[in-house]
């Protein structure tokens, strides 16, 4: 991905945007003012660029035939053609493609050719100019079929099709048979699901993950993460930055002598004792916390990255959240608020599938240890929900802040996940090759870690998967690893549907 596609908004801009109550001193101590107009902002933002394309054909004469049954002139039939593009764009460019927020639709052209069926240079040029920002083409075929094909080959982009009509579905075998992506929707509501998956394909293969690391991976304790960088890069887009501590200590060393920069953390840190239900924390604590949290933010700008993780064990070896006061909990709490993946333990795999978690659900997840517990249940146990778990454009859920080391520091956010209304979730991981996605449909039957003073990863959902498959899933996790991811709701199929559009075999629990 290119850095422009996700840098260049505020976050305070990109928060007031679409939360019900903006968190405006802590979303907009997320932003680094120093680096004007560069700002990192959420993947939230990132659209699938559209380019509707509609071809034609216009003959170099007149006559009938078995595919020509009433003629016309050919100034008639280039008139009828002009026309019909004209009314096409507008009608796109006033209705739009695919849910709000989801699309750029890009400007429409047409394709037009005589009875040869051949698309001149002139003709192609018309695509040609922003083929680069094109993510896909969607493209209403008149005329012929093999000129959908011929756009998918030529600039090796998936086009979509709308309609299940005789002409698309030719259009779509041949073009699956020649190894071209093709996306076919039946009706409107399909398609809007079909660009929204799209889209979030797209968000998951422009993951750039900053990782501050000595060690590298595998890690010393959470083993199961993905540990072929290269390979992750090269097949699925996604990529790791590795950054020494040294650079994280002095980036950090500045946050905590700049004395304006102090101010604005303590300001935050209010907001958000005062948005608390409970505090169990010292606010000296949250401070340190939040310079850690621009810390993480300016570096992730400085490095060109939109998701974060670091390997706990390694960390507390280097002494330096001793030092400074700080666990990574309420971090990654706080980027998943503004829909950047950030997970624990430098574990990849759970990363990947809280990418696709987030961007499927339009929700933040939690994520933890899985271990099994009674009745056919298990746990997912990590100090780190965060505030939108009930959507990104929905309120906070009630949060209280705890404290993670017996000493009193460490900030991190506790969740009563029991008090909602849903309680079907979605789980996921990614394995450790990054070639398989396991997803349970599952229903939350138990929380813990809400009004209670405890240290350590201590915030707790009970999960039960349908009936008689416990066992199936728990051993699952011997090829998928330990963390997982869950979300509120039920988009299990849409998760398997994107993990097979990103190029992984998704099996499925439900």
């Amino acid at each position: 991905m290119k850095r422009r596609d996700f840098l260049g908004v505020g976050v305070g801009s990109a928060i007031a945007a679409t939360a019900v109550r903006p968190w405006s001193m802590l979303a907009a101590f997320g932003a680094d003012e120093a680096a004007a107009g560069d700002t990192l902002i959420s993947p939230r933002d990132v659209r699938l660029r559209i380019k509707p394309v509609m071809t034609n054909i216009v003959h170099t004469g007149v006559w009938e035939g078995p595919c020509r049954w009433k003629s016309v002139s050919v100034e008639d039939e280039a008139r009828y053609a002009a026309s019909s593009f004209a009314h096409w764009s507008q009608q796109l460019k006033d209705k739009g493609l695919g849910r709000p927020g989801d699309a750029e639709l890009l400007e429409p052209a047409q394709l037009t050719f005589d009875e040869k069926f051949t698309i001149s240079d002139a003709q192609w040029a018309k695509l040609a100019a922003d083929s680069e920002r094109t993510d896909a083409y969607f493209v209403y075929p008149a005329g012929s079929s093999v000129s959908a094909y011929e756009i998918a080959e030529r600039f090796k982009k998936p086009i979509l099709l709308k309609g299940l009509g005789c002409r698309n579905v030719d259009i779509a075998a041949y073009t699956r048979a020649r190894g071209r992506e093709v996306f076919v929707s039946a009706d409107e509501d399909e398609f809007q699901r079909m660009v929204k998956l799209l889209r979030a394909r797209k968000v998951f293969r422009e993951t750039r993950v900053l990782f501050p690391t000595e060690r590298g991976l595998p890690a010393a304790c959470s083993v199961g993460s993905i540990w072929d960088l290269q390979d992750l890069e090269q097949r699925l887009g996604v990529a790791v930055t590795i950054i020494p501590y040294r650079e994280l200590a002095e980036h950090m060393g500045r946050a905590v002598s700049d004395a304006a920069l102090t101010q604005q953390a303590e300001q935050a840190a209010d907001e958000l004792l005062g948005r608390a239900d409970k505090s169990y924390v010292d606010r000296t604590y949250v401070v340190r916390s939040l310079q850690f949290y621009r810390t993480i933010r300016r570096l992730m700008q400085q490095h060109a990255c939109n998701a974060f993780t670091i390997e706990c064990f390694e960390f507390c070896s280097s002494q330096l959240p001793e030092q400074w006061k700080i666990t990574p909990c309420l971090i990654h709490s706080l980027q998943r608020n503004l829909g950047h993946a950030s997970s624990c333990e430098g574990d990849l795999g759970s990363l990947l599938a809280m990418r696709l978690l987030m961007s499927v659900a339009d929700k933040s997840c939690h994520q933890g240890n899985s271990d099994p517990r009674e009745a056919g249940t298990f746990r997912i146990n990590h100090s780190v929900p965060s505030m939108k778990m009930n959507g990104f454009d929905q309120p906070d859920v009630p949060f209280q802040l705890g404290r993670f080391v017996s000493s009193g520091w460490g900030t991190k956010v506790v969740v009563d996940f029991l008090d909602n209304q849903e309680k079907t979730v979605t789980v996921a991981r990614v394995d450790p090759t990054a070639r398989k996605l396991l997803v349970l449909r599952g229903r939350l039957v138990g929380s813990s870690g809400w009004n209670q003073d405890l240290i350590g990863c201590s915030v707790e959902a009970v999960i039960e998967p349908p009936a008689g498959r416990c066992d199936e899933f728990l051993k699952k996790r011997l090829e998928y690893g330990n963390h997982l991811q869950w979300v509120y709701g039920d988009c299990a199929d849409e998760i398997r549907q994107v993990g097979e559009m990103a190029g992984l075999a998704v099996e499925v629990i439900a």
